[in-house]
């Protein structure tokens, strides 16, 4: 008996509607379905208006019909279920179905078709059918959580737009009511204020439906759960959110209930809006479905309610610029300040309480390249892009902040493994920026490098581990490492960094920086046909250094303009100086950098430094600047250097081929020489895609009347390669590293010498200048 009972309360129930005009038939297939483990309830039609009036009774979990019916038939009824319930399943059962008449059948939606001959089928067809049709219904709920999300992460951004646009607090309100309807895609929102004397609350502002009942009710605010005669008062009372998922069902008090289900409202959700931490009002909002606000909405709901409180607390002050202290108006994330406030208040739990917390900060890597390229508007709106992003994968915003420029940070539970998990954290943000974003058309892949610190291990203040995870990160950057852990050492490496910061800050009042200059052959000739000046830092703690060492530090801390303009002037006076000795001619390059083209009076200051430099055809200054710099919104740029070719300066693109360069933009630049860079140059000739790039940048400046220098040349059978296929002038260690100004000038007056770099060229041809 015991088995029995437990095989029925294991049956499914199924609710089935059959067309059928054999009663027996019927009754057959309801017998096997039953054997099959389904309990059936069921209804049967022979005809087109009994059918419509059964679906319009209630809509059952499949129907099954058979195919040949006197007055009606089984197509006829396919379109009919399509129409009317299109979600459920519709499977044919009969005896006279073709093949053909079978397929067009599933190509007008039957999910499946049984011959009567074949009757085994009936139950693996029903449950493979029920099966799909519950996948299909639950992606469908996916694909609404989904896009309501997106929807909601557009109103917090516009919300937070709002926030410091608006100072008038009715206006604000009533903007983000508009924005919560427009944007987060609820069918109401409202937004009641507390007043305190009296212990009532009353709607200030709505957005979408309007109920009377609701916007027009004065909510009273309780001692006690009994006494809630409203979810407002209930949320006013406790300062906790409220979810009522199902109006209909449920039994929490809903004030104007009946109303809110006429207007089509199935579910609500009441936030709290604090100022102080004490509840003031209540933001809250209507869907109409029921159930459909999962946790990771609700979350960011509780964030929308939380950057409107902060905003009200200011609004009386009528002080946006306060807000702006602690939330970034671009991503809508907190600032640096803010987010160590709210770390701070999760460490007051101690960490005896506290799981062991990780502070992650990651920096999107060339930033800076992006906003060379496109323009700042683009790089800009690639930040806003990214947040939204992030905080579509963390939900809980609380626990993120914008540091500045690409820099943000994120705080996160662990577990015991805390460097494996670390590891898996950094796989998630990597998998998670993998795919490229699109920015005003452009396709932009970006990467990202991370640092952490571990609470309570690598500090128990919130500023210290922000700092330590900031030291772990910069470490990275420089070792190249995709993340590191923060050790103790790093803040020595930052404190090391800071003190060369401070070195170089004087390096040029103390006469430390030089030129070495690397010249640059013709490859036809074989002649010297100019060269480049590179820069050197001679450290007193270190000696002489290459760039690579210390040029970040320069350009982080400002100094590249002064650094630019005192090696134009320093290239512009040797220049004149091996001119006045009656050494042959060379024209010198100088790398400019994007931040001084951009100066203001930039042309005025080369042109002074460059002086009768530029009248003379044999000497003279020239300037490389990098892809990025005459690319987006750069025009200024764009004429200063027109400006600077009509006085006879030329001008090149360094290190071509490896930023976002729109060739098609080539023919409009004033540009006369591109520098095809070392990674490409280092592959041929034994890569055969870069020698088709190469060649191809070749081919293409020549058609633009464009001299090629390729960078990096270190072997014979690279020179062998750049001849063959017509580059015009090479550089490299195969030639001469870069070196001083003695040894420079001693190469211009020496024949052997000179003749000494152009290994490889023809002995018929004279190594001269």
């Amino acid at each position: 008996m015991s088995a029995q009972v437990a095989e029925e309360a294991e049956r499914v129930d199924l609710d089935v509607l059959l067309v059928e005009d054999s009663g027996g038939d019927a009754e057959l297939a309801i017998w096997r379905l039953t054997q099959g483990g389904f309990r059936c309830s069921y209804r049967i039609v022979a005809r087109e208006a009994e059918l419509r009036e059964a679906l319009a009774e209630r809509i059952p979990n499949f129907i099954l019909s058979d195919f040949s019916l006197p007055g009606f038939d089984g197509m006829a009824a396919l379109a009919i279920a399509t129409q009317i319930a299109p979600d459920v399943p519709f499977i044919f059962l009969s005896g006279t179905i073709g093949e053909e008449r079978a397929i067009e059948a599933l190509h007008r939606g039957a999910v499946d078709y049984v011959l009567k001959s074949n009757p085994m089928r009936l139950v693996p067809a029903v449950k493979r059918a029920l099966a799909e049709a519950e996948l299909r219904r639950a992606s469908r709920v996916a694909e609404r959580r989904v896009a309501r999300l997106t929807g909601v992460l557009q109103m917090l951004s516009g919300i937070n737009t709002a926030v410091v646009r608006i100072r008038d607090r009715s206006a604000l309100l009533n903007e983000v009511c508009r924005l919560a309807h427009r944007l987060g895609g609820y069918h109401m929102s409202l937004i009641a204020m507390l007043d305190p004397t009296t212990r009532t609350a009353r709607p200030v502002a709505s957005g979408g439906l309007h109920v009377e009942a609701t916007e027009s009710q004065v909510f009273t605010v309780a001692d006690s759960e009994d006494a809630d005669t409203s979810l407002t008062s209930r949320v006013m009372r406790t300062g906790e959110a409220v979810l009522c998922d199902d109006l209909a069902q449920s039994p929490l008090p809903v004030a104007g209930r009946d109303a809110l289900l006429a207007s089509g409202i199935r579910s609500l959700a009441v936030l709290p809006l604090r100022v102080d931490e004490t509840p003031v009002g209540v933001f809250m909002f209507g869907a109409v479905e029921s159930g459909l606000v999962g946790h990771d909405e609700l979350l960011l709901l509780h964030e929308v309610a939380a950057n409107l409180s902060f905003a009200l607390q200011y609004l009386d002050k009528q002080d946006a610029v306060h807000f702006l202290n602690y939330f970034d108006p671009l991503t809508g994330l907190a600032k640096r300040a803010l987010f160590s406030e709210r770390l701070g208040r999760l460490l007051v739990r101690g960490a005896e309480r506290l799981p062991r917390l990780a502070v992650k900060v990651f920096d999107i890597d060339h930033l800076s390249v992006i906003n060379d390229s496109f323009g700042r508007h683009v790089g800009d709106r690639l930040l806003q892009c990214f947040a939204d992003r992030l905080k579509g994968h963390c939900p809980d915003t609380e626990r993120l902040a914008h540091l500045g420029g690409g820099t943000f940070v994120h705080v996160i539970a662990l577990g015991a493994a805390a460097e494996d998990e670390l590891q898996a954290l950094h796989r998630d943000v990597t998998r998670l920026f993998e795919p490229s974003f699109v920015v005003d058309g452009h396709e932009i892949a970006v990467t990202v490098k991370c640092g952490f610190a571990c609470y309570p291990e690598n500090g128990r203040e919130p500023d210290q581990l922000v700092q330590n995870a900031e030291a772990a990160l910069k470490e990275a950057k420089t070792s190249g490492e995709q993340y590191l852990h923060h050790r103790l050492e790093m803040n020595s490496s930052l404190a090391a960094r800071v003190r060369m910061e401070h070195r170089l800050r004087t390096a040029l009042g103390n006469d430390q920086f030089e030129l070495h200059y690397q010249p640059k052959l013709r490859l036809q000739t074989g002649k010297i046909a100019s060269a480049e000046a590179l820069l050197r830092w001679r450290d007193p703690e270190r000696g002489l250094l290459a760039p690579g060492t210390f040029l970040p530090i320069l350009e982080s801390a400002g100094l590249m303009p002064a650094i630019g303009a005192w090696a134009l002037n320093k290239a512009a006076a040797d220049c004149r100086e091996w001119r006045r000795a009656g050494l042959p001619p060379v024209r010198i390059a100088v790398n400019i950098s994007p931040p001084e083209l951009r100066r203001r009076g930039f042309v005025h200051e080369v042109m002074l430094a460059v002086g009768t430099l530029a009248d003379d055809p044999g000497w003279g200054i020239d300037i490389e600047v990098t892809e990025g710099a005459l690319l987006g919104d750069s025009a200024s740029c764009v004429h200063a250097l027109r400006m600077l070719r009509t006085a006879g300066i030329r001008i090149a693109i360094d290190d071509f081929g490896t930023g976002y360069s729109s060739l098609a933009r080539l023919s409009e630049l004033p540009i006369d020489t591109l520098k095809i860079d070392r990674v490409f140059t280092h592959r041929i000739p034994g890569n055969l895609r870069s020698c088709k790039l190469v060649a191809t940048i070749i081919d293409l400046a020549h058609a633009f009347d464009m001299t090629t220098v390729a960078e990096g040349v270190e072997t014979q059978s690279q020179l062998d390669y750049l001849a063959r296929v017509g580059c015009d002038e090479s550089q490299g260690f195969l030639h001469s590293r870069a070196i001083p100004r003695a040894e420079f000038e001693q190469l211009l007056v020496n024949v052997d010498r000179r003749a000494a770099l152009v290994a490889g060229f023809s002995a018929a041809e004279p190594a001269s200048i």
